[in-house]
């Protein structure tokens, strides 16, 4: 997800404590244009998958995704 690095890199904000800032288009304010190119990403990945649900939990400003395969 070079596109996704790319936008921490451009716009991501490090904080004191070495914490990565998204708020400005992930988590506060959200970049539907982004939201959809991370959405065709995870298509590509997983199209071979049965994908259920996507989960995120933020935690010390990291967002982490765990999916939920079913058989």
């Amino acid at each position: 997800m070079n596109f996704l690095e790319e936008r921490i890199l451009k716009d991501g904000i490090v904080k004191k404590g070495n914490v990565l800032k998204v708020d400005s288009f992930l988590n506060h304010q959200m970049d539907i244009s982004l939201f959809e190119q991370m959405g065709e990403e995870f298509r590509r990945r997983f199209e071979q998958e049965k994908i259920e649900k996507i989960l995120t939990i933020e935690a010390s400003g990291m967002e982490k995704a765990f999916c939920r395969k079913t058989d």
